[in-house]
């Protein structure tokens, strides 16, 4: 069993505490009684359809019911949904470029804090200004997206939570906008929302920039009323301190954590066996 360090869980669980447990049971409908037979009822679903082809492992299916409360035909329709976004975009699940990865992470660019929220969330820091487009494309930036997201939804801890994003929306130049296109926005929109067994809890919107507003315009009218009422949008950084413990914001938003390295994550994450799960 893992141990919380003054009270938070580290980013690395993969095992599921007792309270984590009870919180499953009322908010997922997850049960010791429901659990085996509901998996395998949606094995079943997938053997029975000719044009899906994917893994019936347990690890892999129980992400999908818990995503979608256990509710079988929903869990279904998200497996197939997920299985569909991989096929047409097989080139952002494939050509993993380790030193990519780690640059990317360097320039804090993409960063996981190391320990969770009190309530078992993952956090994510996006900063898009440390974003350099000559240095990363677009598809730099798709596969850095798919990895990080398609990684951590592996650990169960993370299935039952979700995730919280710090996302700073900044920008500087012009060199961001030109990707601010419908395609690239609808691409990385479908990758994570609507195609991905992930449940988004808080997206912590800071320092709104032109390229954030253009890119706001073309995806908004996508979004869910329950995602939109899951966006905040903040004008200071204190503000951040009304949902995050301060041990748990960077320095950069006014916080206390000073490092946060998510190097140690990615050299797991990027493992052969790891990567052919993510492909296939």
């Amino acid at each position: 069993m893992i141990i919380p360090e003054n009270g938070l869980y580290p980013l690395y669980a993969y095992t599921i505490p007792p309270e984590f447990a009870l919180k499953a049971t009322k908010e997922l409908f997850e049960t010791d009684e429901n659990r085996e037979s509901s998996i395998e009822e949606l094995r079943q679903l997938v053997l029975d359809d000719a044009n899906l082809k994917c893994r019936i492992t347990d690890d892999f299916l129980i992400k999908f019911l818990r995503a979608r409360k256990f509710h079988i035909p929903r869990a279904f329709g998200l497996l197939k949904k997920h299985m569909g976004f991989k096929e047409k975009n097989q080139s952002i699940f494939t050509g993993m470029d380790y030193e990519v990865f780690s640059n990317l992470i360097a320039d804090k660019v993409f960063g996981f804090i190391p320990y969770r929220c009190p309530d078992g969330c993952v956090i994510l820091v996006v900063s898009l200004n440390n974003w350099n487009t000559r240095k990363y494309d677009i598809q730099d930036i798709s596969r850095a997206v798919i990895l990080f997201f398609y990684h951590s939804i592996c650990d169960p801890l993370t299935q039952i939570n979700g995730y919280k994003v710090i996302f700073d929306v900044n920008s500087s130049g012009l060199a961001h906008i030109r990707f601010a296109s419908p395609k690239n926005l609808c691409l990385l929109y479908n990758g994570t929302q609507e195609c991905f067994p992930g449940r988004f809890k808080e997206i912590h919107i800071m320092n709104m920039s032109m390229t954030f507003q253009i890119g706001w315009a073309i995806v908004k009218p996508f979004l869910s009323q329950k995602l939109r009422k899951r966006i905040i949008f903040h004008d200071n950084y204190e503000s951040l301190g009304n949902y995050f413990p301060k041990n748990l914001i960077p320095v950069e938003f006014d916080g206390e954590l000073k490092e946060y390295d998510t190097t140690p994550w990615l050299k797991l994450a990027i493992q052969e066996e790891n990567l052919k799960k993510l492909a296939h």
